[in-house]
């Protein structure tokens, strides 16, 4: 199976990539190969809402996204990893997102089946400098509706508040070897069990964490 991994957040080694990289540390490459994207390094903009995808369900602009594309078709697990701004997700992911705007044609208007008859199931890493009650309610929302383009399932998340300063995940251990185990058993269990029983990852199920 394979894992696409997208670092969302504009800063290299902060805390949202520290976190996504302790996940991908648990996960035993035996079952599980991964790949892990940092947006900020690719060429891509958001959707312009040209209407193109509705008539062929592809996106027409030329970036980096085209061989996105591939990948998040061939995943079997997407996992995004993303800071909070202002109570949602990055630019980055912002845009990121929108260019799903081409998958939701092709399933909605077109009326296409996934092209490998996969279940993609997604899982998000996040956190944010402050602490209120509905944090990250707006990454899980869109999220959600994401995954659902590519006819995927939310899994879950792990949600951290008050990390804010650069590096300051590293002092929350408890934090970072949660992730770690959350990749191993998200590469240890059987698929029906990550669907049946998505309680044994010990992932946040809340839609508003």
């Amino acid at each position: 199976m394979y894992l696409l991994a997208i670092h969302g957040s504009p800063r290299k080694n902060g805390n949202s990539e520290i976190l996504l990289d302790y996940f991908l540390k648990g996960i035993n490459q035996k079952f599980i190969s991964f790949e892990k994207i940092r947006l900020f390094e690719l060429n891509y903009q958001p959707c312009i809402e040209c209407g193109e995808c509705e008539t062929t369900g592809e996106c027409i602009l030329d970036d980096d996204f085209k061989e996105l594309y591939k990948k998040i078709w061939n995943a079997d697990f997407l996992v995004v990893s993303t800071p909070i701004f202002f109570y949602s997700h990055t630019s980055y992911v912002q845009a990121f997102f929108e260019r799903f705007q081409a998958f939701w044609a092709r399933k909605y208007l077109l009326k296409l089946p996934h092209p490998f008859n996969k279940k993609p199931k997604g899982i998000l890493l996040s956190l944010g400098g402050t602490k209120g009650k509905k944090l990250f309610e707006g990454v899980v929302r869109s999220f959600k509706y994401v995954l659902d383009t590519i006819y995927g399932i939310y899994l879950g998340g792990l949600f951290f508040r008050g990390i804010d300063k650069k590096g300051e995940i590293l002092n929350h251990k408890d934090y970072l070897e949660l992730a770690k185990n959350v990749g191993f058993k998200l590469s240890t269990l059987s698929e029906k069990e990550i669907i049946e029983s998505p309680e044994k990852l010990n992932l946040n199920t809340s839609p508003a964490p």
